[in-house]
């Protein structure tokens, strides 16, 4: 599924060689293409010992993600005017990923971020899997129990947890139904696409300490392929067995 955003970037880059002014196709590349060209050098210069050949690109809502030889992730901002900004960003990810990596049972990434050719760049390892959402129907439905549940684990691991190193990023106006959410889990979901069993979660930039509805909300409403697969209600049901029996 990466594969064609590779081919299309490339594809635009190429065209945009025909651009006969050279101002025009700058802005063409900058704008449009979000200077792709010039990030992937930059990547490829610094992490020269790596294998560039077949890397595949992702493109996500604010960033491009270059995975190289499914072992390492590299994602920049699209649009990186405000260095201090897209630090910012990516090392709030971080903080919230570190604080929750020993507390959730599926994995999630480790990141580091550094200073790349100027660009702010977000690394980790890869995880492996594919997006749940991007396999078919027939694929996931045979599944749907076990990987609700799991979802429903992880949501409990994260809401009620104490997390103080995060505390400063609780609501000043403190609430019992407060907890940390993911809140755009339903296409962050990879699964193993033998076995269907979740092997991580990804993209924590929206994660923030809100309300149980922010997560099953987030979970359900995103794209209709999750609602028809009835998974949020077994993470839900779940979420609620695993609380009564603390309880």
């Amino acid at each position: 599924m990466l594969a064609p955003w590779k081919q299309f970037f490339e594809t635009l880059w190429f065209l945009s060689c025909f651009i006969p002014v050279r101002k025009w196709r700058r802005v063409f590349r900058d704008k449009k293409l979000f200077g792709y060209r010039d990030k992937l050098v930059a990547l490829r210069n610094h992490y020269h010992d790596l294998n560039w050949k077949n890397f595949r690109l992702a493109k996500g809502g604010g960033s491009l993600a270059f995975i190289v030889d499914n072992k390492y992730v590299f994602k920049v901002r699209k649009f990186q005017n405000d260095a201090a900004a897209a630090t910012k960003k990516f090392m709030y990810e971080k903080r919230i990923t570190d604080a929750i990596a020993p507390i959730v049972p599926v994995a999630v990434p480790r990141i580091d971020v550094c200073n790349v050719g100027g660009y702010i760049v977000y690394a980790t390892e890869f995880i492996p899997g594919r997006i749940m959402l991007d396999l078919p129907m027939e694929k996931i439905m045979p599944h749907r129990q076990e990987i609700g549940e799991t979802l429903g684990r992880v949501i409990y691991a994260l809401f009620n947890a104490e997390l103080p190193e995060l505390s400063d990023l609780r609501p000043k106006k403190q609430s019992t139904d407060i907890g940390l959410v993911h809140s755009d889990m339903c296409s962050n979901i990879l699964v193993n696409p033998d076995t269907m069993e979740i092997t991580g979660i990804i993209d924590w930039e929206w994660a923030h300490f809100g309300s149980l509805w922010d997560e099953f909300y987030g979970l359900y409403r995103v794209r209709n392929k999750m609602r028809l697969t009835g998974i949020a209600p077994i993470a839900m049901w779940e979420y609620y067995k695993l609380r009564d029996s603390k309880k």
